[in-house]
């Protein structure tokens, strides 16, 4: 952050004597203040780092502190409350009068505390409407374009545009997203975008949408770099957010002691009270590696700890989760009939809800496995019958859904062995995130 770090460099200098403290209320205390939390924390962190041997000049400095701080904290306070305010306004309008009611304003709508506001509005938004979190962010845009005298506005209108393109990437709009990264990175290269935690983030989430597109090596460098970048920033959880990310991409590389030990150094950065659905989200896939390491009694007892925990989010799509994790550990300790209860219902569960890919991967990772293995032709026979409700589902994309209709027809032909179904299984996982990935007989031939 070069504003911050610009406070701690001035600060420093004076109190080595390099700087008169004068220099300090030239430049603007006030101006420093206001920038945000952050550099009120730097400046009363440094404040406590003083020693009884302090030099004159910088106990001359840090007198002033204390009256400077209580004049700014009301200033901040009413952009605060006002921010609030704008964003509560907003909120309660259509998308399209939102957008007219900030170009109309003269006044309103025009502090970096309201673009903030609205990104995190959109964070909120990302899985259960993009399309609603792709326009938040572009309001929030919007916003730190009607005032580029704002402190960081370059910094907000790259936050805003990575957070336009993840809502892109979450659509399944990778050419869109990588457009709006393209802008983000533009603003970074070209207009001094130095902000920590601005980098971090939008390192997090291009990371992710390469990880989507099982670009390994780039999403392991981004999301690397993001998790150092929030490390150095202090923000602890928002780190522990990328090193859960990195735990997956780590689990769908096939390296899961890599998986486990990145996700085990994030939950220590977590805790239930702060971030519970993180932290819910965090040991869920500590439980669900652990699973396919062969340690079902560490995962399972993770399970039973948690117990009260995943009744806090009884939506389906957390319950049905848990059933089918249940479903995996049940079979690995070799209780057929309560893994195939529980894969059963995570699958028709999945189906009710329209998520037809966790449906599918259900029904051939883990139900036509399980037959095969126990030599029941008929039920992976029925199994494919009841794929047509899976077919249906809107997030099934053309090819795989071809890639279902040649497992139906090889199950009717009795051609499906546990090789085969392997192959399906990985075809589905990459193909989630890359509609274009057409799946080839010859790779089951």
């Amino acid at each position: 952050m070069a504003d911050i770090h610009l406070t701690r460099v001035l600060l420093w200098a004076v109190a080595r004597g390099e700087l008169p403290p004068s220099l300090i209320t030239q430049i603007g205390m006030q101006h420093l203040m206001s920038l945000c939390h952050t550099c009120r924390r730097e400046l009363t962190a440094f404040q406590k780092e003083r020693t009884a041997t302090a030099s004159p000049d910088y106990d001359r400095v840090f007198r002033l502190l204390p009256a400077l701080l209580e004049e700014q904290v009301p200033h901040l306070e009413r952009e605060e409350r006002g921010a609030t305010r704008d964003l509560q306004d907003l909120l309660a309008l259509s998308r399209d009068e939102r957008s007219r009611r900030v170009e109309r304003a003269r006044n309103r709508f025009r502090s970096a505390t309201l673009v903030r506001l609205l990104v995190g509005e959109s964070r909120k938004a990302i899985h259960t409407s993009p399309d609603e979190a792709f326009h938040l962010a572009e309001l929030a845009r919007t916003v730190a374009h009607r005032n580029p005298q704002m402190s960081g506005s370059f910094d907000l209108v790259a936050l805003a545009s990575a957070q336009m393109a993840n809502a892109c990437r979450v659509a399944g709009d990778t050419r869109l997203a990588e457009e709006h990264f393209g802008h983000a990175r533009y603003l970074i290269s070209h207009h001094g975008v130095t902000d920590n935690d601005v980098l971090a983030r939008v390192d997090y989430l291009e990371g992710s949408l390469r990880m989507d597109q099982r670009q390994f090596v780039a999403a392991e460098e981004l999301l690397s770099r993001s998790a150092m970048l929030y490390r150095l920033a202090s923000e602890s959880i928002e780190m522990a957010r990328v090193l859960v990310t990195l735990g997956g991409l780590y689990f769908f590389q096939g390296d899961l002691a890599r998986a486990i030990a990145t996700t085990t150094a994030a939950l220590k950065g977590l805790g239930r009270g702060y971030e519970p659905r993180l932290y819910l989200c965090a040991r869920y896939n500590l439980a669900r590696y652990l699973t396919e390491e062969g340690l079902f009694r560490e995962a399972s007892d993770m399970l039973a700890v948690d117990d009260e925990l995943y009744k806090e989010f009884p939506e389906a799509w957390t319950q049905l989760r848990l059933i089918w994790l249940r479903g995996k550990i049940a079979l690995g300790q070799g209780d057929v009939e309560a893994a195939e209860r529980a894969f059963l219902t995570a699958r028709d569960g999945f189906i009710v809800e329209g998520n037809g890919y966790d449906a599918a991967m259900v029904a051939i990772e883990d139900l036509a496995l399980l037959y095969l293995r126990e030599g029941r032709t008929a039920d992976v026979k029925r199994l494919a019958e009841e794929i047509l409700p899976i077919l249906e589902a809107q997030d099934i994309h053309r090819e795989a859904a071809a890639a279902l209709v040649l497992f139906q027809q090889a199950a009717r032909e009795e051609q499906l062995t546990v090789k085969v179904v392997g192959e399906y299984v990985r075809y589905l996982r990459e193909a989630r995130t890359d509609p274009s990935l057409r799946f080839r007989q010859r790779e089951v031939s």
